[in-house]
């Protein structure tokens, strides 16, 4: 199956606040037809990043109004690296160096 088969729609998400719910910004966000919601937060940081980018990303996927029968894949673009207890967490599905995917390494 190719990638557009699956995707649906890849986009830069932002949701204004209301009465009911929080304002969320996500940098991209990427709905397939199975369901699933692929949370991208991406992140240019001359400092490894830590387990503290778990908080911050676990909140944005709570504020996010979507269908109850929607799963959510938190994924990890960075650049300078991640620190072991945020790889150790295995909160993220996917930990992607931008640096490696330009050189054309496999995720």
């Amino acid at each position: 199956m190719t990638f557009a088969k699956v995707v649906r729609r890849m986009i830069q998400y932002f949701q204004k606040a209301t009465q009911r719910k929080q304002s969320c910004q996500i940098d991209l966000l990427i709905q397939t037809r199975h369901k699933t919601l692929y949370v991208c937060e991406i992140k240019f940081s001359k400092n490894e990043l830590n387990v503290a980018l778990v908080e911050e990303v676990t909140a944005k996927c709570q504020r996010i109004a979507v269908p109850k029968n929607v799963s959510f894949r938190p994924v990890l673009i960075h650049v300078n690296g991640v620190s072991e207890s945020l790889e150790e967490a295995q909160y993220f599905a996917h930990i992607i160096d931008f640096a490696a995917l330009l050189k054309g390494s496999t995720i």
